[in-house]
Formats: C-alpha cells, sequence, structure tokens
C-alpha cells in the first residue's frame, strides 16, 4: 500500500477561534429558526418523511469499500483501481481532492437526482468549483492553508447545473425536516466523525445529503441521507441516524436544492 504524505495545513488564530465560537454560538441562534420551523411542522403525520425523488448515492471516493483506508491508513489513490471513475488525469490529483469532495459529491447527487444536467464526473465538478474560486489551499504567501469549499462557489455551482438553491444559517434540525418535507434535499454541514460509530468531538467540516426523517408523536426520531465518505457500508448510502447523533453532529447550516 503506498502512504500518503499527511499534508497539515496552518490554521489561522482568528479562523480557530471562530470555530470555537460557532459551536458556543450557533445552538443559541438557532432557536428562532427552530420555534418558525415547528410552526409549520405541526400537522406532519407520524412515519418516515422524503423529499420525494430517488437520489443515486455519490462516494466522494472512487471506491467505497476503500474509504477506511483513506481516512486512517493514509490510501493513496494509485491503488485504488477505480481512482480514473473520479475522472482526475493522474492518482495524485485524485487522492488530494477526493478527501475534499464531500460538498461537490452533494451537488453531484442532487444533480443526478433531479436530472438537471448532463452527468458529469467528480472532477469535473472540482473543476468547475475551482474555475469559480472555490476553493483556498493557499495563502499569499505559499502557506498551505487549505480552508474547505466556499459557500458561493457551490451555489453558483449548483445553479450552473440547473439548481435552486436555497442556504441557511444557524439552522435547527427542525428547519432541515421542513426542507426535506417540501422536496428539498438538503447538504447538511456535520462533523467528519459522523461517518464513523464513535465519539463526536469536532465541529463542521464535512457535508451530507439528508433526503428523509422519521417522525413521531410530534418529534424526529432519525434522518436518512448520504454520506459521502461515511467508513462502512451502512454509513454511506441510505445510512440511518438517530436523531440524538445527527444533533450532536449538526453544525446549524446547510444547502439545500431542489429541481428549478
Amino acid at each position: 500500500m503506498t502512504v500518503r504524505p499527511a499534508l497539515k495545513p496552518y490554521r489561522r488564530p482568528a479562523l480557530r477561534l471562530r470555530r470555537v465560537l460557532h459551536r458556543l454560538v450557533d445552538p443559541v441562534c438557532s432557536l428562532p429558526n427552530r420555534w418558525r420551523a415547528a410552526r409549520r411542522l405541526r400537522d406532519v403525520p407520524d412515519g418516515e418523511i422524503d423529499a420525494g425523488v430517488s437520489v443515486p448515492y455519490v462516494s466522494q471516493f472512487a471506491s467505497p469499500d476503500l474509504i477506511h483506508a483513506y481516512i486512517h491508513q493514509q490510501l493513496h489513490g494509485r491503488d485504488d483501481p477505480n481512482w480514473q471513475a473520479f475522472g482526475a488525469p493522474d492518482p495524485e490529483t485524485y487522492t488530494f481532492w477526493a478527501h475534499r469532495a464531500c460538498a461537490v459529491a452533494c451537488v453531484k447527487m442532487a444533480i443526478d437526482a433531479f436530472g438537471t444536467s448532463a452527468p458529469r464526473t467528480m472532477w469535473e465538478l472540482v473543476s468547475e468549483g475551482l474555475s469559480l474560486g472555490g476553493y483556498r489551499t493557499h495563502d499569499a504567501a505559499g502557506q498551505f492553508v487549505d480552508e474547505g469549499w466556499f459557500h458561493p462557489a457551490l451555489v453558483q455551482l449548483a445553479r450552473r447545473h440547473g439548481l435552486c438553491v436555497e442556504s441557511m444559517g444557524y439552522a435547527s434540525l427542525l428547519d432541515v425536516c421542513a426542507a426535506v418535507r417540501d422536496g428539498w434535499l438538503v447538504a447538511a454541514a456535520v462533523t467528519p466523525e459522523l461517518g464513523e460509530h464513535g465519539p463526536l468531538r469536532r465541529y463542521d467540516g464535512h457535508f451530507v445529503l439528508v433526503y428523509g426523517f422519521q417522525w413521531r408523536a410530534g418529534r424526529y426520531t432519525a434522518f436518512v441521507l448520504h454520506n459521502p465518505s461515511g467508513r462502512s457500508r451502512d454509513l454511506q448510502a441510505n445510512a440511518l441516524i438517530s436523531a440524538r447523533r445527527f444533533g450532536a453532529a449538526f453544525a446549524h447550516r446547510f444547502i439545500a436544492f431542489q429541481k428549478r
């Protein structure tokens, strides 16, 4: 197995502080939205509610069965027999961007579900997102910073491919439910640790696509989603996540997609 050298990005102190503050402030700021969403959901019947569209699963890695090795064993893409399915020109490019493509995978799943654009490879969508200024890997001094996808570029990418896009900060889990009930596919910001069965210690850093939820006696009890980097099969396509666990993983913001 080829080991991929670990790249440790520089985190600006202001960015680290902002993430700490978000973890403290976001749940409180989401309360008014929660109250409004609760009124919208008063008539939801018990059962499993979904967005009303079949959503194909898209992994951010070419081989879903190798995701655990990519995340925990530093697997390099050249050892993945399917790496070319991502569409990248070489294994190095694939390996770098596959680790950073969760949001793009969610956009692709929405495009494929609604059929709003001709099929694109993951690399085609990543490249298009980069052309929109969607990702910054290095700062002006050339230092590796790796700060993630910029929200406006993801919105523009989705709209270019025929999707109607709505986004929400300080969102509650009830807002996720309301969006799904109204036919939206919801790319929810969560901790990457949602892709495992262990403890949830981090905040933010990953996207999953929520397309359903379970509802009983006026409350959500579980969420149904596709996780582009679930480490095991049960946490990849059609993953059923308890409301308690999803709530602990949720970073109180999302981007939602619907057919225009």
